[in-house]
């Protein structure tokens, strides 16, 4: 299976388009699907500079692998994906995700990381805080991590 999934710690390494790019490419690949994912300087009409995002480590990368699989099971079976997601401190404009796919057909690349994309704010347990401008701090609401079907 060629999966490539890590929680990248922003302290010590940022996350590259470019590795992401060679690990996707392929003669195989009709097309390629990359979503990248930054921190914006606004969110609710507050002025934000950093995120952190924290998680559980173990349990991030299982849901990935998790997910990748049920996407390549769900559009293609043979997709390249690569998957990285920051942990830590992430100031604005740097990236917080990034999704690769590379697939025999452009509408399956697009179909496989949108659903990657979904799926990992349904079920990856990663917290998210803001870091505002004026030096306030806020955690924000997360996402239930239980199967679709038990939320109520």
């Amino acid at each position: 299976m060629t999966l490539h999934t890590l929680l990248v710690d922003a302290k010590e390494e940022k996350i590259s388009s470019e590795k992401a790019k060679k690990f996707i490419l392929s003669e195989e690949n009709g097309a390629e699907s990359i979503f990248i994912g930054r921190v914006r300087n606004e969110n609710n009409e507050k002025k934000v500079k950093a995120v952190t995002y924290d998680a559980h480590d173990k349990a991030v990368i299982k849901s990935f692998k998790s997910i990748c699989t049920d996407a390549k099971n769900k559009f293609d079976k043979n997709a390249k994906i690569f998957l990285e997601h920051a942990k830590g401190y992430v100031p604005v404009g740097e990236i917080s995700i990034l999704i690769a796919v590379g697939s025999g057909h452009r509408d399956e690349a697009f179909k496989i990381c949108r659903y990657i994309l979904e799926e990992i704010k349904h079920q990856s347990p990663i917290w998210k805080k803001e870091h505002y401008i004026e030096g306030k701090e806020e955690w924000l609401p997360g996402h239930s991590i239980r199967p679709k079907e038990e939320v109520k």
